[in-house]
């Protein structure tokens, strides 16, 4: 069956950010006051939970540290402002042939979406960033849109209501195992391709696993 839509799933399939991520959370802990430090190791490790704010309680209640979700809250704010920058002066291109799946879709006549857990000005960010216009995409789908994050399909299942488009002709690409069990779970074949923390990860439900989109 021919597809109709290519769903880019997360800010980590358009370009490669996990490290920037880890160095704003660090800095952000800094600068609130905490002495948490995450090191690579631990950054592998909470890519398997999806959303900034949950493996910040996630930690918080691993460590008794007992945040407040107001702090949790500001400090995910901040990291964000750190990410972004670091973003802005760091990222000059997309991931591996993410240009080319993007102009071959739109060649195609396949309606593109962008389907994360993740804040909308992250998603700018990053796409601005890696050039990436974020007009050529029928939909871009942020944690604004769905009060469930993923691994749970319902942020899928909205880009596919507002595109108008049944999971079988819809394809998605993803970065992490939780992400990609998104995907499967509303029904869309997902292709995995691993960020730089995510490899080792179980993509076991993902129908294809690729180094890069080229």
């Amino acid at each position: 069956m021919p597809l109709k839509a290519l769903l880019f799933g997360s800010i980590g399939v358009l370009a490669e950010t996990s490290d920037i991520q880890r160095r704003a959370y660090n800095q952000a802990f800094v600068e609130k006051g905490l002495a948490w430090r995450w090191d690579p190791e631990t950054c592998r490790y909470l890519l398997q939970f999806v959303g900034g704010q949950a493996r910040l309680r996630l930690l918080s209640n691993a460590t008794n540290a007992g945040l407040s979700d107001v702090l949790i809250a500001d400090i995910h704010a901040h990291k964000t402002q750190l990410a972004g920058e670091m973003v802005n002066a760091e990222i000059n291109s997309g991931r591996p042939g993410v240009a080319e799946a993007i102009a071959a879709a739109k060649q195609a006549g396949l309606k593109l979406g962008i389907v994360t857990s993740t804040q909308h000005a992250n998603i700018a960010a990053v796409a601005g960033a890696a050039g990436i216009d974020l007009a050529d995409f029928d939909v871009v789908v942020s944690n604004a849109d769905v009060a469930e994050s993923k691994p749970d399909p319902a942020p899928y299942l909205y880009a596919l209501d507002k595109l108008g488009v049944d999971s079988a002709d819809a394809a998605a690409i993803e970065d992490t195992g939780s992400s990609a069990a998104s995907a499967v779970s509303a029904g869309i074949r997902g292709i995995a391709t691993p960020g730089a923390y995510a490899a080792g990860q179980d993509f076991r439900q993902a129908d294809a696993v690729v180094a890069d989109l080229l």
